[in-house]
């Protein structure tokens, strides 16, 4: 028996196959068994093409055979054309008759309200493990390689001859591959590979990225995702991309909460929640965009130039313009380029008015005719890794030495130049401009995505994981005790704490630890002991202690020093659907739940990531600030970051959340007095 393709080459195969079919071929005109058939000759195809129909011997010249055992030829990959509950046994029977890969167009399967849709979906996926045959979707439209030339697929651009290109588009909807192939050859840009992944019964998004990263003609890959299976799957992928040389720019939707809701609706997949993906894409170095429009601007961009790490300088003709492009940067997350001092200096020398700044209104200079070589200081700035212009159209004795100096500009600093004119330019100036090498936009907000993609920083490198063997845990939270005896073990620093048996061992406890101590009865399985009357703060002597011991009604208590401090934090790891474990910090107590400002990171993160997120967070603010009377508490809290961490490296897939809250900041640095570590199920 011959062994089974391998992902890659069945996903060759599916790209560049010798012949096609397509299951439930029909010669109504309305139907997908018509118009995939169609498209896959209309597109340029010269491999063989056959139509499956029990009815029918030929459509529009192509040949139609009984089944898809009687092909004259080897076919590798099929289109599956008919309803669900045929398609089963359909695929089983492309398995048999020895092709690579098909595409299961129908729904009905996991996303479905049919009750028998979830068990279609597990038989797919049983089918693809028994025979071998790998399956694209079900519920999905298809697939195209631009370069081989092949479409296999029912959307209107599957019917088009795309331009071949360096953007390979994976995406969980079929629906927008139109859109985003008409976006792009709006742009001027070329599409390499395009799969819809649907709903993922075999093949999955990241097997598609993964095939992408040794697709000689993929140069970019853009993504449009509902979730991820496999969170650190994908940053591998997205390190190997990054190493390659390869952008990856991706599109997560499903982040508010009627979108996930439509997200479960249209492909039975959880969205997942965003701030953690968000923290996976920063830290795989993968660009991130808010629109589709963006999404296709920023893989054209990043095709045209490649990844442009530093910041942007940016230019208006007028103050409000400067103001304007500033406001949005704020607001989209694209950082300005801070200029040296020789820049400030050089600029300056030419102002008229005014005091200069980035964006930098060119106004202020008293025309380009004075000031010429003032765009040229401004992109050979050290810091700028990409400039942006607002223009309008201009009268030629304003224009022509205005286009002269950004072309000069442009040439001598080779950072891609942009200009964004919301009004439009005439034909003449268009053209003026892209004889310069400078690429004209209408939309600012379209283009500043584009932009903040291609200045995406490199991609974190974490320090190798602590070599600790991890302790057994047991099937069921652990008590607060186990809890900070686990942490202790990995660098998190604890608060001072016995557990006793009895009164008399409590009260004895006490004096050692020094009053006031605080009192907490130890009970498996509950997770918020406030609640049931369990904590007891401030007692101040053996008398207190031992009517707390009673009122908690426990065998077990933990008797812990009382730790005094300025400010509280709250710390953990939880595990994020298609993710995987992240950290999280914030502001505790009152403020947790007032402002829910925390940072989240994904595991493993570096020192340096760790120390990133904390600085542009309010708890950093508060650590850094000049009041703050505590500087090594910020160190402190770090470190036991770091060793919280380490845990959730060490327990790894049996962990499903730490919660660390709170952890008191002050004169003693941080300390954890209160944990809950929760195995997975």
């Amino acid at each position: 028996m011959t062994a089974p393709p391998s992902k890659h080459d069945a996903l060759h195969a599916l790209f560049h196959p010798r012949a096609v079919a397509v299951i439930g071929a029909s010669d109504d005109t309305t139907k997908h068994g018509y118009i995939v058939l169609t498209n896959i000759r209309a597109t340029g195809f010269t491999g063989g093409v056959y139509g499956i129909s029990r009815r029918l011997t030929e459509i529009e010249g192509i040949p139609c055979l009984p089944d898809i055992g009687s092909a004259p030829e080897p076919i590798d990959a099929a289109f599956l054309a008919i309803p669900a509950d045929a398609a089963v046994q359909a695929v089983r029977d492309c398995a048999r008759a020895g092709l690579k890969a098909v595409i299961v167009g129908s729904a009905g399967y996991a996303e479905s309200l049919d009750a028998g849709g979830a068990e279609r979906q597990r038989e797919l996926q049983r089918i693809a493990a028994e025979e071998g045959i790998r399956i694209v979707g079900p519920n999905c439209n298809g697939m195209y390689n631009a370069h081989f030339p092949i479409s296999v697929g029912f959307n209107t651009s599957h019917a088009k001859r795309q331009t071949p290109g360096g953007i390979s588009i994976f995406s969980h909807s079929g629906a927008l591959f139109d859109a985003m192939a008409g976006r792009l050859a709006m742009l001027g840009a070329g599409l390499s590979l395009f799969a819809s992944a649907g709903n993922e019964a075999d093949l999955s998004v990241l097997d598609y990225m993964e095939y992408a990263l040794t697709h000689a003609p993929t140069r970019v890959i853009a993504l449009l995702i509902d979730s991820l299976d496999d969170g650190a799957r994908f940053r591998r992928l997205a390190l190997e991309a990054h190493r390659l040389g390869k952008p990856v720019v991706a599109l997560k939707i499903g982040g508010s909460e009627a979108g996930a809701a439509a997200a479960v609706a249209h492909s039975s997949r959880l969205a997942g929640d965003d701030a953690a993906y968000r923290a996976l894409f920063r830290a795989s170095g993968v660009a991130t965009v808010q629109t589709l429009e963006g999404l296709m601007t920023a893989a054209a961009l990043l095709d045209r130039y490649g990844r442009r790490p530093g910041g942007l300088g940016a230019l208006s003709t007028s103050g409000a313009g400067a103001s304007l492009i500033a406001d949005r940067c704020a607001a989209l997350g694209v950082r300005l380029a801070t200029l040296s001092p020789r820049t400030h200096a050089a600029i300056d020398a030419r102002k008229v008015f005014s005091r200069i700044g980035n964006p930098l209104d060119l106004g202020i200079f008293g025309g380009m005719r004075k000031s010429g070589d003032v765009p040229r200081h401004l992109l050979t700035d050290p810091d700028v890794s990409v400039g942006l212009a607002l223009v309008h159209s201009m009268n030629p004795w304003q224009g022509d030495p205005y286009r002269a100096a950004m072309g000069a500009a442009r040439e001598a600093s080779g950072v891609p130049l942009l200009l964004v004119t919301p009004g439009g330019l005439p034909a003449a100036e268009q053209e003026t401009y892209r004889r310069l090498g400078i690429d004209l936009f209408t939309d600012t907000d379209i283009l500043l995505e584009g932009i903040g993609a291609l200045m995406t920083p490199d991609p974190d490198a974490p320090e190798a994981a602590s070599d600790i063997t991890p302790p057994v845990l047991p099937a069921r939270p652990l008590t607060e005790p186990e809890s900070l005896r686990l942490l202790y073990g990995f660098g998190v620093t604890v608060v001072p704490a016995q557990e006793c048996a009895s009164a008399a061992e409590a009260m004895t406890a006490a004096g050692r630890l020094g009053f006031p101590v605080v009192l907490k009865g130890v009970a498996e399985g509950v997770a918020h002991k406030s609640d049931l009357g369990l904590v007891h703060v401030g007692l101040r002597d053996a008398d207190a202690v031992a009517r707390a011991y009673a009122a908690t009604g426990c065998a077990r208590v933990v008797v812990q020093t009382l730790v005094r401090g300025e400010l509280e934090a709250i710390a953990g790891v939880s595990r994020s659907d298609g993710v995987g474990l992240v950290l999280i910090a914030g502001l505790g107590g009152i403020f947790a739940e007032a402002l829910r400002d925390t940072v989240t990171l994904p595991i493993p993160s570096s020192r340096a990531a760790v120390e990133a997120a904390i600085a542009g967070s309010s708890l950093g603010r508060v650590v850094a600030s000049p009041r703050w009377r505590h500087p090594g508490a910020g160190k402190a809290l770090i470190d036991l970051l770091l060793g919280l961490q380490n845990a959730a490296l060490a327990l790894g897939d049996r962990l499903q959340a730490i919660d660390i809250n709170p952890v008191i900041l002050g004169a003693g640095g941080a300390t954890a007095v209160d944990a809950l570590v929760v195995p997975a199920a």
